[in-house]
């Protein structure tokens, strides 16, 4: 689990598109949100998503009971969440999932489950991709509300 974290942060760290998106950003929010601070944030949630990913498949636990509360998760932060926020998180969602996850990260989780006797790792494996996707639309949510209540204090 410790390798899948190291794993999916790096793999994130130096996905191309996540740059852009971060660099996107920055500019979108005239600097009140550094690409850094979003490079890490969408890079530390996949890392923690893998992990948690690697641990479903050791321990066996169902994609759904991971899934749906995080999903769930999401849609309750869309309403203290401002839209602009609430596409970036979407869209990074989308970004995560770039050639650097897919092609290394799917194929460290599929020889995982290939060597766990009961696994299946077509399922495992793609089930991964699932909560790569989840992870950078919850902890973008969750920096967004991060920075508007930083705002509201500096304001206030």
């Amino acid at each position: 689990m410790p390798l899948g974290f190291l794993l999916g942060f790096l793999a994130t760290f130096g996905e191309p598109a996540v740059r852009v998106l971060s660099d996107q950003i920055e500019r979108t929010s005239t600097g009140s949100i550094r690409k850094s601070v979003v490079l890490y944030t969408i890079s530390s949630g996949v890392a923690l998503f893998v992990a948690l990913g690697m641990a479903r498949i050791i321990y066996g636990i169902p994609l759904m009971y991971i899934v749906v509360p995080g999903y769930i998760l999401a849609m309750v932060l869309l309403w203290p969440s401002d839209k602009t926020t609430i596409c970036i998180a979407y869209d990074a969602g989308g970004v995560a999932t770039g050639p650097m996850a897919v092609t290394f990260l799917l194929a460290i989780t599929v020889g995982i489950a290939s060597a766990m006797e009961g696994r299946d790792p077509v399922t495992d494996g793609f089930g991964l991709i699932a909560l790569i996707a989840l992870a950078p639309i919850l902890s973008i949510m969750i920096l967004g509300l991060i920075v508007r209540i930083k705002l509201r204090k500096k304001e206030g």
